[in-house]
């Protein structure tokens, strides 16, 4: 739970307790608090239209930018890069990544495998080994940069799930000396099915490397700067090239995403137990891109939380001042025939609180059904930034937090709003209160 669920919680509490403190000791005023809304209808329903109004787009904002954010992780997570990587101390210290060559990769992994506390979390698990270099189609007298990824075939497919093949075939379809291209770097070499690459790299040893191989895939990925660069061959030809036995990475994809920060801690414990030179990385550490979309939704989305709950406050705020203008006689009425100033409060109070718990309810029920509607079709998104495929956006309503909100949000404002004119109706000096008309 964040702090900030932490502290509404805390508000929540509050108010509920003051509201069941006076159901059971103060019925009747909360009998006639309930029925001082259905006195002037017109006022409390365009109060409550309000509160819904704001309550249902928080609502739907909220599952749009939840919806958009499981999109955004997945696509990272099964983009080869999983949701978790353990590489070498050295990797991010050096440029030469051929030099932080994970070398014991049969024998960790297999440790990891047998690691009972570990295994139960693992999905996949997979070794990848990075190197670029220049690829040539000579026939077409093209050639150009490459960013390539030695994978293996079989956990591939889990760890490559969001890879669209607009041609050819996987990799587990292929043979050691075939490759799969991005569709950037297909275009660019003007290469087809079928057609031979020429591949020149550096190898882990400082010296040249290279291979001849055949085309047999083209896949699209979604972020374009990847699709420009991107080559994936079997990881035992990469290794054959680039002559080393090791990865430059694991790469660990969990059947829980929420097992994340147990697993991590375990994981820690279990690479520090065997003294090995490793460090673990998570997805959202790795992905500039999901931090910077995520911290411009979140903005977003506070900045509409912020002025629907100034727009409410000043609703229910003007709402109540006017229901106190208009009743100053019977207010002065009450406190002349003996009601204290502290209960005539907790009658405004509570009207202002049954007004929140209104608003609320309607929100969430209002909001669940147009995004059951929305959700029929989803809604026709373009490509984000960078990238070159668009999506089908809906609403995700499962999450705790958004429920929590919708409901918190409409029962704090109304009852912050209501608190002024509560106290200012309890001061109303009874002998200038009678002489108003």
């Amino acid at each position: 739970m964040t702090s900030g669920m932490l502290l509404t919680g805390i508000a929540v509490l509050l108010i509920a307790g003051f509201l069941l403190w006076c159901v059971v000791c103060k019925t009747q005023d909360v009998k006639f608090a309930f029925l001082n809304l259905f006195r002037h209808k017109r006022r409390s329903f365009s109060t409550i239209a309000a509160i819904i109004l704001g309550g249902v787009a928080i609502f739907l904002y909220g599952g749009f930018i939840n919806y958009s954010f499981w999109i955004l992780k997945e696509q990272t997570v099964r983009t080869n890069i999983g949701h978790l990587q353990i590489y070498d101390k050295s990797y991010f210290e050096t440029s030469n990544k051929s030099k932080s060559i994970i070398n014991n990769y049969d024998a960790l992994k297999a440790d990891i495998l047998n690691d009972g506390d570990l295994a139960e979390y693992i999905s996949t698990i997979s070794g990848q080994l990075e190197f670029t270099g220049v690829i040539s189609q000579y026939e077409n007298e093209t050639s150009s940069y490459f960013s390539g990824l030695g994978v293996e075939p079989l956990p591939a497919l889990k760890l490559g799930s969001f890879d669209k093949l607009i041609s050819g075939s996987d990799l587990s379809r292929i043979k050691q000396d075939e490759a799969t291209l991005g569709s950037g770097l297909a275009r660019t070499l003007n290469a087809r099915y079928g057609d031979w690459l020429d591949v020149l790299v550096v190898n882990a040893q400082g010296g040249q490397g290279a291979l001849s191989l055949r085309l047999r895939g083209i896949f699209e990925s979604g972020i374009k700067d990847y699709d420009d660069v991107a080559m994936k061959i079997p990881l035992q030809t990469a290794q054959r090239m680039m002559n080393t036995n090791g990865v430059s990475k694991f790469v660990i994809l969990l059947k829980n995403d929420a097992d994340l920060p147990e697993f991590t801690a375990k994981l820690e414990k279990f690479i520090a137990d065997k003294r090995l030179p490793l460090i673990v990385k998570d997805w959202k550490t790795l992905s500039l891109f999901y931090q910077q979309v995520e911290g411009l939704l979140s903005g977003i989305y506070f900045f509409i939380k912020t002025i629907v709950a100034l727009i409410v406050i000043f609703m229910i705020g003007n709402a109540m001042t006017m229901n106190i203008v208009e009743r100053t006689r019977e207010i002065t009425t009450l406190r002349a025939i003996g009601l204290r100033p502290g209960h005539v409060t907790r009658l405004f109070l509570l009207e202002g609180i049954f007004i929140g718990v209104v608003g609320a309810l309607g929100s969430l029920l209002i909001g669940y059904a147009i995004a059951c509607v929305i959700n029929l079709n989803g809604i026709a998104m373009p490509p984000s930034p960078g990238q070159t495929q668009g999506y089908t956006a809906f609403i995700k309503t499962n999450s705790v937090e958004l429920i929590w909100i919708t409901l918190v949000l409409p029962v704090l404002t109304a009852s912050l709003a209501s608190v002024l004119p509560a106290v200012r109706a309890a001061k109303l000096n009874i002998s200038d209160a009678f002489k108003f008309v």
